[in-house]
């Protein structure tokens, strides 16, 4: 086949082209090469290649973008979860601010009222699994804005109650509606979050669970001041009503975990059809296994160590050392916004290094030594508030890892039913503490009870390895499932 004209080498011996030739063949020219025969460079054309250089800018431009959406839209999804968390920690907290004004009026007793919380802890506490079997069955959307919406309703009903037993049976019911933000809540997150920012996802979470209890006192004093007391019931329960329809209207944002549960559906679907064992069962079996029981473990052993400290620590340096009640209630108050603090780095500490055994033992070790050092010597005043703040800064640090180590071994589509599990646990042996703290200052040393809280905080350690230790721990876990 001949070669194209324009490539035709051009020969000395060659006539001079005839006139005109000379023009056809540059115009020719860039017909064949793609460039101006002219000296001057010509326009690029419709359709022609970007330098490299203009093509790689328009890409980062295009990354950037959707790296920005992507964290806008995981924002308003921790914004939304982290708020309703917020109001179930408030509505734990939602009588003792007003427990005075109920006892004038309902001519009841202390002991009566204090039954009154134990009943919304304890119905809190049982219903937490099954509520997650729930949640992974008809999504963490329905489950949580049923349950707010509920809740909200008990506490506005409770300012229209007309005596005490009226008031236990609300407030029971408001304990079981409020079971259904930690498998609710967890579920969302690890299904719609990025691994790579869901241990900050997490920390926001339990942060907003601090900010709820630290609000209950002030705001349900203020608004007994200014109205009364049934008022401030009603406020708060329309509140928790009206923001569950926030959640529910949030189907595009929220539903992740339903998304990410059709396979797994379709899957037990098949199972069921051909004989298998049912769901009920593969959950049964996912809840007994090693690493989700050294989880419940470990969510008991945290919460017996530090929450025997929060609950007794006033009491206990008053009895060890005579310290003055102001100087015991600031150490607890530099506890406890030290823990929070501590929850707000502890998810980029968990961002960066994962759920690793090293940062268990960094922080479950320091914090064991502080409160041995507590309750070994009398320290001044603001030695005290300091040993007592770094206590609460490393327990804080390391609960992101904790929920970050959930997630790494709990299956996709069994968030709900793994995190009520634990939750049950955490929130039984929290109403276990007050009978055994109290026995060990009865009747014991009280320097038991910083004791108890190093020995539980040490058997919190070994269950935090033996979970990482453990052989594929995530890969056991999925079988269970």
């Amino acid at each position: 086949m001949p070669k194209p004209r324009c490539f035709r080498p051009v020969r000395k011996h060659d006539a001079a082209p005839a006139a005109g030739q000379a023009e056809a063949r540059a115009a020719l020219q860039p017909a064949c090469f793609g460039v101006s025969s002219q000296p001057f460079p010509r326009k690029r054309t419709v359709g022609a290649r970007r330098p490299l250089s203009t093509r790689a800018a328009v890409s980062g431009h295009r990354q950037m973008a959707r790296f920005a959406a992507d964290v806008v839209r995981d924002v308003r999804i921790v914004g939304v979860i982290s708020f309703g968390h917020m109001l179930s920690h408030f509505y734990f907290l939602v009588l003792p601010p007003i427990l005075p004004l109920l006892k004038s009026e309902l001519d009841v007793g202390y002991v009566a009222l204090g039954a009154l919380m134990s009943g919304f802890a304890l119905a809190a506490g049982i219903m937490q699994t099954p509520v997650g079997f729930l949640v992974d069955r008809y999504g963490g959307r329905l489950v949580v804005s049923v349950g707010l919406f509920l809740e909200g309703l008990c506490i506005a009903c409770m300012g229209l109650a007309d005596g005490f037993w009226a008031l236990m049976g609300l407030y029971i019911a408001a304990g079981v509606a409020n079971t259904v933000f930690h498998p609710a809540d967890y579920a969302i997150l690890a299904a719609a979050i990025p691994r790579q920012r869901l241990g900050r996802a997490f920390s926001a979470h339990l942060f907003s669970g601090n900010i709820g209890f630290a609000l209950a006192p002030v705001v349900m004093a203020g608004l007994a001041v200014v109205w009364d007391w049934r008022a401030a019931l009603m406020i708060m329960g329309a509140i928790g009503m009206a923001f569950a329809g926030v959640i529910w209207f949030q189907g595009a944002l929220l539903d992740d975990d339903m998304r990410a549960r059709t396979a797994r559906l379709a899957e037990r679907a098949r199972r069921a059809a051909s004989g298998a064992a049912p769901s009920h069962a593969e959950g049964a079996r996912l809840l007994t296994s090693l690493p989700i029981v050294m989880c419940l473990l470990f969510f008991i052993m945290m919460t017996l160590g530090f929450s025997g400290i929060k609950g007794f620590y006033v009491a206990t340096l008053g009895v060890l050392y005579d310290t003055p009640l102001a100087t015991a209630n600031a150490a607890l108050t530099a506890f406890m916004l030290a823990s929070a603090l501590g929850v707000l780095a502890g998810g980029v500490l968990a961002d960066r290094l994962g759920a690793r055994v090293s940062t268990a033992v960094v922080t479950l070790v320091a914090a064991g030594a502080t409160v041995l050092v507590i309750g070994s010597f009398p320290l001044g005043a603001i030695m005290l508030i300091a040993v007592t703040a770094a206590s609460g800064f490393l327990q804080g640090l390391l609960m992101p890892t904790r929920d970050l180590l959930v997630r790494e071994i709990t299956p996709d589509g069994s968030m709900g039913k793994v995190m009520g599990f634990l939750s049950s646990g955490m929130m039984l042996a929290s109403g276990l503490v007050p009978i055994l703290y109290g026995w060990v200052l009865d009747y014991a040393d009280g320097r038991w009870i910083f004791w108890l809280s190093a020995i539980f905080i040490t058997g919190a350690l070994l269950t935090f390895t033996t979970v990482r230790a453990a052989p594929d721990a995530g890969g056991e876990a999925a079988k269970a499932a």
